[in-house]
């Protein structure tokens, strides 16, 4: 088996080198005309929906809106949704009124209307077969109707009562666009020249290089605290930290959890850590693509939850910054959803793996494991630890470190790394349980489907979506969980940490995963 002595030498020989080099003496006082952030990637499109990733969606913030948003000022663990350019909502069964703020401007100076607000949440958009943004679907399940009563009015109408629908216009589905400009240009230019209504505009983007952010003065709320943004891509963290170090750089990301002490010990340099409303994992390939894939074998997939020690893991990795959820789904922002005395249905047991993999076909077949390089903090020091835990039991893993997500699609493949957020319901487990993995995610229909759900999962998914009451919602929450451990299509890792590095006079306070450059959120001494 493997030994701690074991484990801490795989340990050190996947780790992440220091960086050593001479650093420059940091910079003078900060100029709030300009700010600047070293980011390890952006991501190749920023159409709201098909853009949809880590590395945009804590950007979007400073260029999009939506109808509502989650205010990180009054909760920092996200839980409160305040109106945004929605004023406000009724319901009437399940009809949604909705009245739009009125005088918000799009950067090219064209008025917001409730047409462009339907319009962001048609079927056209997302739910038609051949919609603009397909992904869309998943975030406005249950929509059937949404029309523009007047200029600054809008009806959404659901298939059932939904409480829930203010929340959910708080995610990326609920970025509203302007409708003429996006018709014109089209997904993919309207990707690379996006308009919002935020408080800075998009000036520049060259996702591979930069992103340029100016302040727009037609703003409807509060003045931008920075007349220019720049997002400059910095791969490596070595190049990162002497930026922020010397000066050049006010912001970073991207902190490996054994550089953070370093980096904090420059002078002029602070280094925030924030748990976000994600997880990482690792999606196992459930379905017969390759036609001769082992992982179709419940058993197999038991085996491998049950010989990792993901605790240790976690806890060699990150310290006490974060856990691993032994339980899936069970994750403490969902308050009377969580229950932290459950016990999981397949604790870590090595003698308990290898009795599961003897029953199964496996031969030991190589399982090769697709994994986005440096895009979730140490990943890929955990998944080496994990392919010699996975060994210890008799199954093969072949990891293959691939440059992006469009590598990592390509079949074929037997597991997949993956992040799983929590936050599309603030306070509800509805977005990893059911938004994520439910019959038309990009997980049970994408070319690069991992499952097909069964029939207990969606019905139970469908008490869940119908409930009313908590009571109601918690029961079928329960059985959804349930039906999704009975077949186990991923294995959670751990909650996602983000640290952020920055410098002296400046004040900056992260919103989940979000770089919030604006309002409450950013100041300088």
């Amino acid at each position: 088996m493997i030994t701690r002595r074991i484990f801490n030498s795989l340990l050190l020989g996947a780790s992440t080198l220091a960086y050593t080099g001479v650093l420059a003496r940091p910079a003078a006082a900060q100029n709030t005309q300009l700010l600047k952030v070293a980011v390890d990637s952006l991501w190749q499109t920023m159409s709201p929906v098909t853009g949809f990733a880590t590395s945009s969606a804590r950007i979007y913030c400073n260029f999009y809106e939506r109808f509502t948003v989650v205010d990180y000022l009054a909760d920092p663990n996200g839980s409160v949704v305040v109106n945004q350019l929605a004023e406000s909502f009724e319901r009437d069964g399940a009809v949604w009124t909705v009245k739009m703020r009125e005088g918000v401007l799009f950067h090219n100076g064209e008025e917001m209307t409730a047409e462009d607000a339907a319009f962001t949440l048609s079927d056209e958009r997302y739910r038609a077969d051949d919609a603009y943004e397909p992904r869309g679907a998943t975030f406005t399940e249950g929509f059937i109707r949404v029309e523009a009563i007047d200029r600054y009015t809008l009806e959404i109408e659901t298939q059932s009562p939904d409480i829930h629908v203010p929340a959910k216009l708080s995610s990326v589905g609920g970025i509203i666009v302007p409708k003429a400009y996006y018709l014109e240009k089209g997904v993919d230019a309207f990707g690379q020249e996006p308009i919002g209504t935020g408080p800075y505009r998009v000036t520049t983007f060259r996702s591979g290089e930069i992103m340029v952010l100016e302040a727009f003065d037609q703003y409807w709320g509060d003045a931008a605290p920075v007349s220019r943004l720049e997002w400059d891509v910095v791969p490596e963290f070595a190049a990162r930290m002497a930026g922020v170090v010397s000066g050049e750089y006010h912001v970073m990301v991207g902190i490996p959890t054994d550089q953070e002490a370093q980096l904090a010990s420059y002078d002029g340099v602070n280094v925030i850590s924030v748990p976000f409303s994600s997880y990482a994992a690792v999606a196992f390939n459930t379905l017969p693509d390759p036609v001769d894939n082992p992982l179709v074998d419940a058993r197999l997939r038991y085996a491998m939850v049950q010989a990792v020690d993901m605790d240790l893991i976690v806890q060699a990795l990150f310290g006490d910054t974060t856990f691993h959820p032994a339980v899936p789904f069970n994750f403490p922002e969902y308050g009377e959803f969580y229950e932290p005395d459950l016990q999981s249905n397949l604790p870590y047991d090595p003698d308990a793996a290898r009795a599961l993999v003897a029953q199964t076909d496996y031969d030991g077949q190589p399982l090769i494991w697709h994994i986005t390089r440096s895009f979730y903090p140490n990943y890929e020091t955990a998944a080496e630890i994990m392919v010699a835990q996975w060994a210890e039991v008799g199954i093969n893993v072949e990891m293959r470190v691939l440059d992006n997500f469009s590598m990592v699609y390509q079949r074929p493949f037997h597991l997949m790394n993956f992040g799983n957020a929590t936050s599309f319901i603030p306070g509800d487990p509805y977005q990893p349980l059911w938004m994520d993995w439910n019959p038309e995610a990009n997980r049970s229909r994408a070319d690069w489907k991992t499952w097909a759900p069964s029939a207990d999962y969606i019905a139970a998914g469908a008490r869940f979506n119908s409930a009313l009451t908590f009571e109601e919602r918690f029961t079928a929450f329960k059985d959804l969980s349930a039906a999704w451990q009975e077949v186990t299509p991923a294995l959670f890792m751990w909650r996602q940490v983000g640290s952020f590095a920055v410098r002296d006079g400046v004040t900056w306070h992260p919103a989940g995963s979000e770089m919030r450059m604006f309002g409450g959120y950013l100041s300088f001494a």
